[in-house]
């Protein structure tokens, strides 16, 4: 028989298919937001910081997009308090950010901030070896005039007329001594707790700035949460995002007053463990999350792992670690340094940057379109808060770019300002997408898991004793664990249900589903 005469086998799905076309299928998450073009976010100025960025990213076999923006964040603790940049004569930004990268487990956090927080670390160790025998002397001295001021109020306890009235004298001037001579520390920059009692000891030790580095945090530890007693206390971080001024009470009774505190944060954590503060009603209505550059990021799943990556290259870590460290030089108010007369509180103020007419320009075109963006009827209207405070984070970010390039003058140009607006699409888009993540439920996160198996396995049709084996390392899921996801599947019209078997007296039925063809292309 010729083989052109044999009738081709429909199937009941084949001809449901023809009679009733698949529709589009719904995406099961946001489209990924756009990944940061380095050669567009950093200045020409600033090749080496470009390179390094890319080179760090492959050296670890980590996502590109987490590398420039914890860089930046560490970076923002050397300007902190140290630069301003002054937008309009009513409005001047501080020079510090809040970055918070959302990754899955072993990927590498903890590689990523050890490389890039190492200068730090070996400028705290250079400025303590520095600092010790000055600050020994002076903490001597200091102890002295304790002592002293001490015996003159025991001698005023049995003093009378010129000899009480000697000792009270001599104890007042030991007294304006001591008032010129507070408590220095060297500087500790680093933190990885933020309760608020740690928050203010820190603070006042380094000169009202301190920096929250870590690859581990939780909800407790954003919320400011305390004592166990599960109260959030968010006071004195909202205040430290900004430099407002603030003044709290110790339980001993001290009163302690700061200026302009000052906090940049570089975390690098799992979305399980800010999910609850992305959440939490408190913390958004604080204004919490809305501080905060979050990125959501994970390998893209065509990613394969280089097992023999190139390191980076010597010159571009040096390069890191001279203008890291640089940056950490600059003087800010209260900071430790020494004088003729020894240790003492840097009392210069913070350098003003502004902007050229051109780079003025360019923000104020991206204020409109914020503007324009954050209304009602506009894609960014759900995360208006957040994009309230936007253009102050790209003025922070063009000021932190023009610090890093050794550039002593206070102007700011439009090639700086047009690249620290290049970041803006990026991070607005990561913003809805970590939010978007922290409201996902389980069930979707399965449903994405299982549709991802079905595709790389080509699977046209497929059972729930099907499904449950695609997930061979996952022992602990259920059948009752996998059916919402299946549902979820079926609503977002990547699969559909298949008529039901014939009855098999000795086996349950399993119900089969198709598989829409969109998925197989």
């Amino acid at each position: 028989m010729n083989s052109s005469s044999i009738t081709p086998i429909i199937t009941l799905e084949d001809a449901r298919a023809e009679a009733e076309p698949w529709p589009t299928q719904r995406p099961l998450a946001c489209p990924p937001p756009p990944t940061l073009d380095l050669e567009k976010a950093i200045p020409p100025g600033l090749a080496p910081f470009r390179e390094f960025c890319a080179a760090v990213a492959q050296g670890l076999q980590v996502p590109p997009d987490a590398v420039p923006p914890l860089a930046l964040a560490l970076a923002s603790i050397g300007t902190a308090r140290a630069l301003e940049v002054e937008l309009s004569p009513q409005w001047r930004e501080t020079v510090n950010l809040w970055v918070c990268v959302l990754m899955d487990s072993a990927q590498k956090k903890s590689a990523i901030l050890n490389l890039l927080k190492r200068p730090l670390q070996e400028w705290q160790k250079r400025k303590h070896a520095y600092l010790a025998h000055p600050l020994a002397a002076y903490d001597e001295k200091r102890n002295g005039l304790t002592s002293q001021l001490a015996s003159k109020r025991d001698k005023q306890k049995s003093a009378t007329g010129h000899d009480l009235t000697k000792a009270q004298d001599e104890a007042r001037e030991i007294r304006a001594k001591l008032e010129n001579m507070p408590e220095l520390f060297t500087p500790s920059l680093i933190a990885d707790d933020i309760t608020p009692e740690g928050l203010r000891r820190d603070l006042v030790i380094n000169g009202e700035k301190v920096a929250f580095v870590t690859a581990e945090s939780d909800a407790d530890q954003l919320l400011g949460k305390r004592y166990g007693s599960g109260a959030p206390n968010l006071n004195l971080i909202l205040k430290t995002k900004g430099g407002d001024s603030a003044t709290t009470s110790r339980a001993s009774g001290l009163r302690c007053h700061l200026e302009g505190p000052l906090t940049c944060a570089a975390l690098i954590v799992q979305m399980t463990a800010v999910k609850e503060v992305l959440r939490d009603p408190y913390a958004n209505g604080r204004g919490l999350v809305a501080r905060y550059l979050l990125l959501a990021l994970a390998h893209p799943s065509d990613f394969v792992e280089n097992v023999k990556p190139a390191q980076v290259p010597p010159h571009l870590l040096d390069w890191w670690d001279t203008h890291f460290r640089r940056l950490l030089d600059l003087p800010w108010p209260g900071s430790v340094i020494l004088t003729a007369d020894g240790p003492a509180r840097c009392e210069q103020g913070p350098r003003v940057l502004r902007l050229t007419p051109e780079a003025d320009e360019l923000f104020t075109d991206l204020r409109i379109e914020l503007n324009r963006r954050k209304k009602e009827d506009g894609d960014l209207y759900d995360i208006r808060e957040f994009v309230a405070k936007f253009a102050g984070e790209v003025a922070r970010i063009a000021a932190i770019l023009h610090a890093l390039q050794a550039d002593e003058g206070e102007l700011i140009p439009a090639e700086t300002m047009r690249a620290a607006c290049a970041w803006a699409p990026f991070l607005l888009e990561h913003y809805k997408n970590a939010l978007g993540e922290a409201a996902e439920g389980d069930d979707m996160k399965l449903a994405r898991r299982l549709l991802a198996h079905v595709k790389r396995k080509q699977l046209a049709e497929l059972d729930d004793r099907d499904a449950l084996r695609l997930f061979p390392h996952d022992s602990k899921l259920t059948m009752e664990e996998l059916k919402p996801a299946l549902d979820l599947l079926i609503d977002y019209d990547w699969l559909r249900k298949l008529p039901d078997p014939p009855k098999n007296p000795g086996r349950p039925l399993s119900q089969g589903y198709a598989v829409n063809p969109a998925a197989l292309a």
